[in-house]
């Protein structure tokens, strides 16, 4: 719980409201929201050829989590992949630290340099788009 309410911290936020009730498991779940006027926030619908793009997470981190997973429930579609399971699971390793660093500082920099569009781009990637 603790590193849960750092991360809030660090993103300048904190935990409100919460439930307790006991389970033989860990279970930690949240969900972010984030009030601010119109002006300050960037719609992630305008990108056009030409735009500069910023990447705030790597690209393949989908795909090392996907290989990560055929390991456990479907080998075979791992066939014609030339990667041995260690190099698998260490990309998979490295997409999961990518997946927990928040987006705060991409967001402030696209700010300060004036940046006007973002896509967000399926659930682990966003690019940061800015016009010349």
């Amino acid at each position: 719980m603790s590193g849960f309410r750092d991360c809030c911290y660090a993103a300048g936020t904190e935990v409100r409201g919460g439930q307790t009730a006991r389970n033989p498991w860990v279970l930690l779940g949240g969900c972010a929201t984030s009030v601010l006027p119109e002006t300050n926030f960037i719609m992630p619908n305008s990108a056009q050829a030409g735009d500069v793009l910023v990447l705030t997470k790597p690209i393949g981190t989908q795909v090392a989590v996907n290989l990560h997973q055929w390991l456990d429930i479907d080998k075979n579609r791992l066939e014609n992949i030339k990667m041995s399971h260690d190099q698998i699971k260490k990309c998979y390793d490295e997409a999961t630290i990518s997946m927990m660093t928040l987006n705060k500082n991409a967001a402030a920099l696209m700010t300060k340099y004036k940046g006007n569009k973002s896509i967000f781009y399926t659930y682990v990637y966003m690019y940061i788009i800015y016009n010349y």
